[in-house]
């Protein structure tokens, strides 16, 4: 199933369905049938996303029906949507049972489904071409790196040196322990100046040949 647009989702802006919370919440109960509202909040505690769900389950498996609406991407308007989920569970090598929830697309099992904006049902992440990615899998070889070097200025609880030079050191660390950290930072640095490098080279500048 190809994303709207034709560009790579975020794993982080789509709304995660994690069924092993909603059994440690008791939204889901093994021999039950429960009905509720499930929830999504923000880091503030508001709510952005919610959800009606009825669940009949039996000792191994069960069904999970979810009432939403969701927004359309090509016209914008919300439209009802019902999904309903198969809940199956696998015995675990020191006792009890493990619940997964089966992709309404790929039929494939996951403990988390995830909905994101102009998909209709929430699905495993494998369901959607091109794959999602996380957004930290995006970041360029370089600005990981400098992350790195930053991390590790913090490490030494240096406030002051930029990434042009090495770290300060810390009055109360030994020299050949301060040395290590100037050693790793320097071997960063180089690895940071070829990215630069290459990509210099990729635009035609003189000496930056790849």
């Amino acid at each position: 199933m190809s994303y709207p647009g034709g560009w790579r989702p975020h794993i982080e802006s789509a709304t995660c369905l994690d069924v092993r919370r909603m059994l440690k919440l008791g939204a889901l109960v093994p021999n039950c049938e429960m009905r509720g509202s499930w929830q999504w909040t923000n880091g503030d505690g508001e709510k952005v996303a919610s959800v009606n769900y009825h669940a009949t389950l039996t000792e191994t498996a069960g069904l999970l029906v979810l009432d939403y609406t969701y927004r359309e991407r090509d016209t914008g308007e919300r439209q009802p949507e019902t999904c309903r989920i198969a809940l199956e569970s696998l015995p675990c090598h020191y006792g009890g049972r493990r619940w997964y929830a089966r992709c309404p697309y790929s039929l494939r099992l996951a403990v988390r489904l995830y909905k994101w904006n102009g998909i209709a049902q929430f699905c495993h992440r494998d369901a959607i071409k091109p794959r999602p990615t996380y957004a930290s899998q995006r970041v360029s070889g370089a600005e990981r790196i400098m992350d790195q070097r930053w991390a590790l200025r913090r490490k030494l609880g240096d406030e002051y040196s930029d990434l042009f030079g090495q770290p300060f050191k810390p009055k109360w660390m030994r020299q050949r322990t301060f040395d290590r950290y100037a050693a790793r930072d320097a071997e960063l640095a180089a690895r940071e100046f070829g990215h630069f490098a290459r990509l210099l080279g990729r635009f035609g500048a003189p000496g930056f040949d790849e």
